[in-house]
Order: C-alpha cells, then sequence, then structure tokens
C-alpha cells in the first residue's frame, strides 16, 4: 500500500486553488454525522490504486497540520476523472477547533519538511515518512488547536542584530518588500530559525518578507534624522528592539561584524539546536551579541580536553590553582575534595569566535565558579581585569571602613 499527500488551504489565502473555510466545516460536520464519508478531490498523481493511503494536510498560515486521514475509494477498474479521486475519509477534522497532528508533531519526523511544503495535492510520501505518519495519526484522537502553535515567537537579539544591519547600510532609504536584499534576509532568518527556536514555534509565516520589511522600518521610529523629518516609521512596542538600536546604532561597524559573525555561527555545528540546550546555566546573562555567539563562547569554556590542558599547564608552571579574579584557591578551602578543580574563562571578543580561530590555552583564564558568574551575569561581560579591580576596590573600602 502506497501512501499520499492531499491538501486543503483556506480560499482567503488562495484565491484561486483555495476551499472555503465555511463549506469545508460543512463537510466535516456532514461527514462526523455520517451522511459524507467519500469526498472528491484533486490529485495529481496517476499510480494510485484503491485501498491506498491519504493523508489531509493543512496549509497556509495555521499549517502544516494533518485534517484527516483515510484511503482512496475509487472501484478498481474504474477511471477516476482526470487529477481528482474519491476519498474515504476515517476521519476528517475541523481546522479551527481540532487536528490529528500538529506543526511541532510533523516537524519532529524524520525526513519530513520538504514533504509538508508541497504545494501540490496527491504527492506520494516516502515510505519511511509514510510509516511514522501512520502511527502517529490513524486510530488515534484529534488534538484540540492550540493558538499558540499560529504564531510566530518573539525576535531574538540574533534577529534583531541582523535586521538592523540591513537597516544601517542605507538608513535614508532601505530596501523595499520584495527587494533581493530583504529576501536574503528571510532565508538567512530561517536557517537561524532551526538553531534558536523549537518546532513548535516555527510558524508557516516564519520571518517571510513581510515580517521582515515590517521590522526593518520599525527600527525606524527610532532614527533621529527620520524623526526629524515629523515622521514616525511602523510602531510596535517592543522593547527589545530599542535596546538593540541603543546597543549598535551608533557604531554601523561593529553592528556588521557582529552580524558577519552570527551568519558565519550558522555553518558551525557546536552552535546547532540551541533552543535544545538545557544545560546553560540561568546566571548566565546571553551576551549582547546574542544567543548563538554566547553558544560558541560557552563551548570553548566548556570542553573538557581544553580545560584539562589549561589546568595541568598552570598546575605545572605555578603547583597550584587559583582564581585570577579574587585568588581564591579550591585546595585550601576544602582540602584534597578541591584539588585540580577551577573553572575556565574564554577571554576572546564574541565576534571573533566563528573566524576560524583555535582556541589557544592563552585564550582561557582560570576562574572560581563565583567570579565567572559575576563576569557573566550582566549583558555587558566584564573583562577578568575589570571584575579583579572591582574585588580590589571593594577590598581596599572594606579595610578602610574597619580603620
Amino acid at each position: 500500500m502506497k501512501s499520499f499527500l492531499i491538501t486543503f488551504k483556506p480560499l482567503t489565502e488562495s484565491p484561486e486553488r483555495g476551499w472555503d473555510l465555511n463549506d469545508f466545516q460543512n463537510t466535516v460536520q456532514r461527514h462526523n454525522l455520517g451522511k459524507q464519508r467519500v469526498v472528491r478531490w484533486r490529485f495529481r498523481n496517476r499510480h494510485a490504486s484503491y485501498g491506498d493511503r491519504v493523508f489531509l494536510l493543512l496549509q497556509g498560515k495555521k499549517g502544516p497540520a494533518i485534517l484527516g486521514c483515510g484511503t482512496i475509494a475509487t472501484p478498481l477498474g474504474k477511471q477516476a476523472k482526470p487529477k481528482e479521486q474519491s476519498i474515504l475519509f476515517d476521519a476528517l477534522t475541523d481546522p479551527e477547533r481540532e487536528v490529528l497532528a500538529n506543526r511541532a508533531d510533523l516537524l519532529a519526523i524524520k525526513g519530513g519538511e520538504s514533504v509538508w511544503r508541497t504545494q501540490a495535492s496527491g504527492i506520494e510520501i516516502p515510505a519511511p515518512v509514510a510509516a511514522m505518519l501512520e502511527s502517529l495519526v490513524v486510530g488515534k484522537s484529534p488534538k484540540a488547536v492550540n493558538s499558540a502553535l499560529s504564531s510566530n515567537s518573539d525576535w531574538t537579539r540574533d534577529e534583531l542584530i541582523l535586521v538592523l544591519n540591513l537597516y544601517l547600510k542605507n538608513p535614508a532609504s532601505p530596501p523595499r518588500k520584495g527587494s533581493k536584499e530583504v529576501l536574503s534576509l528571510s532565508r538567512t532568518l530561517n536557517r537561524l530559525r532551526t538553531k534558536l527556536f523549537g518546532p513548535e514555534s516555527r510558524a508557516g509565516t516564519f520571518r517571510n518578507e513581510s515580517n521582515v520589511y515590517m521590522k526593518l522600518m520599525n527600527f525606524r521610529r527610532f532614527d533621529p534624522h527620520f524623526r526629524s523629518e515629523g515622521k514616525k516609521g511602523l510602531s510596535k512596542d517592543v522593547k527589545a528592539d530599542e535596546e538593540v538600536w541603543e546597543e549598535f546604532a551608533g557604531d554601523a561597524k561593529r553592528c556588521q561584524r557582529v552580524a558577519d559573525a552570527i551568519v558565519k555561527s550558522l555553518d558551525d555545528p557546536g552552535v546547532d539546536s540551541v533552543w535544545l540546550d538545557a544545560g546553560i546555566d540561568e546566571s548566565f546573562q546571553t551576551a549582547p551579541e546574542g544567543r548563538l555567539l554566547t553558544r560558541s563562547h560557552l563551548i570553548r569554556e566548556r570542553s573538557r580536553k581544553l580545560v584539562e590542558r589549561k589546568r595541568n599547564q598552570v598546575m605545572k608552571r605555578d603547583g597550584k590553582l587559583i582564581c585570577e579574579v579574587c585568588r581564591f584557591d579550591f585546595a585550601i578551602h576544602y582540602g584534597d575534595h578541591g584539588k585540580g578543580f577551577i573553572e575556565c574563562h574564554h577571554t576572546q571578543p564574541l565576534v571573533t569566535l566563528p573566524e576560524g580561530h583555535k582556541t589557544h590555552l592563552d585564550d582561557l583564564a582560570l576562574v572560581c565558579s563565583n567570579c565567572h558568574r559575576m563576569i557573566h551575569r550582566r549583558k555587558q561581560w566584564l573583562s577578568v581585569a575589570e571584575l579583579a579591580e572591582r574585588v580590589r576596590k571593594e577590598a581596599r573600602f572594606r579595610k578602610s571602613s574597619v580603620r
């Protein structure tokens, strides 16, 4: 038995090939009442046979999702109309209320992403994907629609930096919607989404050209040159936009360097699936340069081989491991239990990390756990020297207060 995918898209989203949602909902109601189980459907594949499995895919803003499943009901020996088949539905759901499988379910199926992007109705589904889909929906109860799944996630600093970088290249006349620059950025942001967001947060309209253009125009409301002409730009009160503007708008070259570093990080396997990383300590604040470059930084700090080599180097040279900020020695405070323990902090600027920079032992500083977290506590990370000066200053203050 083969498996095929047929499609449904609301008329409001596809005037030429869409189906009126009210008509479809009436069909679902008649099916559930047992009055209409067989429905004729557009079907491009001529090699389908009676009894082959069929799944109904919801396309558009609320997709991808599976709305129904059934089998081909065109009798053997009878030729179906060109590009049509009769479908006997076992299950059929109203997309406003229920689905058999939601976006998160479908995007979790290995090898299925290109299948869900199809625009044609009646394509054959690869066997491994079909097998997983069969076990996921056939004979299973429908799921209530979660409205959160049809919306896009909030914009991250990484994404906002890329958009602002495009804006700063020509603030007097930013690229128009549909321009090659906006389309290119949309494609880059969709590469970025697989590293920053889980499947359930990636709507079908994720960072499309309309989203990108609107975000580009949002930055105009912070631009003093634009406002001096009495204009306001697109307004949506998002604090993150303003924070990124304040951080980077005054230094276009720095914004360009960080944007370039983020794009280069897309090819770094070490920063794949940041959204899955539950191991990042919440006390480590994401750097101004965004989550991907922060991830690159932490990977270098957590390299067991590199950290062990650094510890061995310092132990061989100094005979002890002490914090370069506060001079704390784990061996002194905890005895044998603390011997050989200390953390490492990567001292190189984040924007250098994706440029093929190989981490050297001199790039690492030995720090105690407390000082390490103090370095990363604010969005503007402190250097080892800056934190050490703060520690010395506080020590001098306490000493003078005692006198």
